[in-house]
This record gives C-alpha cells, structure tokens and sequence, in this order.
C-alpha cells in the first residue's frame, strides 16, 4: 500500500508519495522534479516537485483515492527518472465491518471487546466508542493501512485482546468533526472497500 499527500499551504507545490512512513530513507535518488526514497535498495517514496506544472491538485492531506489518470502522470515522471512505477489503487484499507458481538472489556471499564465481519471473516478488536451497538456497520482500517494523519495502523494483542482493526470516528476520516463516536454506515455491505466500493 502507498500513499499520496498534498497540501499546497504547509508544504508548496510538492506531492509527497509514501510506501512506508515508519521508514527513514538511507538513499535519495535525485530526478528532474522528483527524488526517489529507497532503504536498502527498497523504494519507500517519492516527492515530486512542481507537480502542479502537470497536474491540478484541489485536495489538502492525504488523496485516499487518487484515481487512474492522476496514477498515470506519477508513473510517466518515474519512468523517465528510472523509478519504479505505482500500480493502481484498488483497496484503500479502509472496510466496513458489521458488529456481530460486543463484550465488556475485563480491564479496560470504558472499553468493549468488539467482534466484526467483513463478510468472508470475522475479526476482533476493542473500542471505546460509545455508540456501538450489535448490527450496525462501522468502518475500520485493517493492518498495514496508512492513516489520514501519516501513521500506519498494525495489527497486534493487547492485554491479550486482538487488536486486528481500528475502529474509525469521521474526524478520523476526515468526514466530520465528530471523534468521540464510530462512525457508522447505512447502506454499504461488510467487507466492502468503503472508500472504493465500486470496484
């Protein structure tokens, strides 16, 4: 999984691509408006200069979707600064997951152990949302997925519960002001890709 941010206000004209945030660069490979990132041989990003001399940006923060055309433009500034190319983005890592079970949590009295189906599998997490309740739809990011505000969200046991999903608030997704509920969905099937549910 990648990501792409731009804000032209805090950072100028500049788009910054992200393999792996959590990774500092041991080698930049400098291009024409580009340099690429790489950690032992690996490429882990990319910042491209001036990118709005070929391409029109009107987003600010992470572009969670970026679309086919604007994918293409990336990868004919990379191949031709001999840098490795971007597959299309077909799974955001975003979800939404229906809630199956919720249990109190044994040592946390303001959480709850959550169960949730994707459709094909169920996992299991916790949360402290107040608003959760048996069969509503919430949307989570999986293991791996690169967050709105830059950090990548792992998968791991806590207190010897699952942790295998982060429940999302839609400040979180930068849909609303709202971070003290779950943000819930009506009308979206579990397990779809709630930012790219039409593929």
């Amino acid at each position: 999984m990648y990501r792409l941010f731009y804000d032209f206000k805090t950072n100028g004209d500049v788009l910054f691509l992200v393999y792996e945030p959590e990774t500092e660069p041991d080698t930049i490979k400098e291009g024409n408006n580009v340099t690429g990132l790489f950690k032992e041989g690996r490429f882990i990003g990319a910042n491209f200069f001036q990118i709005g001399e070929v391409v029109k940006l009107k987003t600010s923060g992470m572009i969670v979707t970026p679309d086919d055309a604007l994918i293409d433009v990336l990868n004919t500034i990379l191949k031709q600064n001999g840098l490795p190319e971007l597959p299309y983005c077909r799974d955001s890592g975003y979800k939404v997951a229906k809630i199956v079970a919720l249990e109190e949590h044994p040592l946390d009295e303001k959480a709850q152990i959550v169960t949730l189906s994707l459709g094909e599998r169920q996992i299991e997490t916790f949360s402290r949302y107040p608003n959760l309740e048996v069969g509503k739809n919430v949307v989570v990011a999986l293991d791996g997925t690169i967050k709105f505000d830059g950090t990548t969200f792992h998968a791991s046991i806590i207190r010897n519960i699952h942790h295998d999903a982060d429940i999302a608030s839609g400040k979180e997704l930068h849909l609303n002001e709202d971070y003290k509920n779950a943000f819930v969905v009506e009308g979206e099937k579990e397990g779809n890709d709630f930012f790219l549910a039409s593929f």
